[in-house]
């Protein structure tokens, strides 16, 4: 019984966290929305700066390579790619007992997915604000993606609970198993 309670208090954890982050971002987006959308200012030297605009591309692969993929199909990306990730964290924590470390991981993840999600159903694009000059305009949520990606780069680059030696079509397989065993339904 105490491991029951233990992954429910780490899941309510990832949960309050992911909400918590979710509701930052979304809270500087209404001040900035309702306060500050004709301002341009700089932090440093005329390079990062803020200036918000809505990003109606909805992603920076289709800014950056101008695809003009629309926002139904990048719903439907994120609701997809938040599934999967979910059933992932489910299963990694089930499976191989997550670590506080694994978690952040989840925590940015999430909390990155669902501000996008967010971002493209409610403003129909993202509220972007920070300027890097020349370059690009990014939010928070941009924040917890990167983080997300640079903690995952970080276990691979420093072997993390010997990630080097990961089995892929281990780990697959067992996916696939509790996919099919805890997942569909029983007949």
């Amino acid at each position: 019984m105490p491991e029951k309670s233990n992954k429910l208090f780490k899941y309510l954890r990832t949960l309050l966290m992911v909400s918590i982050l979710v509701c930052i971002d979304q809270l500087i987006k209404i001040i900035i929305l309702n306060n500050f959308m004709n301002e341009k200012f700089y932090f440093i030297d005329k390079f990062i700066g803020f200036e918000p605009i809505i990003n109606t591309k909805y992603s920076y692969i289709n800014s950056l390579g101008n695809f003009g993929i629309g926002l139904a199909a990048h719903i439907i990306t994120v609701i997809a790619a938040m599934l999967i990730s979910i059933i992932i964290y489910i299963f990694i924590s089930e499976t191989y007992n997550i670590t506080l470390f694994g978690e952040y991981i989840f925590i940015f993840l999430f909390s990155g997915s669902f501000c996008s999600f967010i971002d493209k159903v409610i403003w129909g694009g993202s509220l972007d604000y920070i300027l890097v000059e020349g370059f690009f305009t990014f939010d928070l949520k941009d924040v917890y993606i990167s983080i997300f990606e640079i903690l995952i780069i970080s276990c691979v680059i420093f072997n993390y609970k010997g990630l080097r030696r990961f089995d892929e079509k281990k780990f697959f397989r067992e996916l696939k198993g509790f996919i099919k065993e805890k997942l569909t339904p029983k007949h």
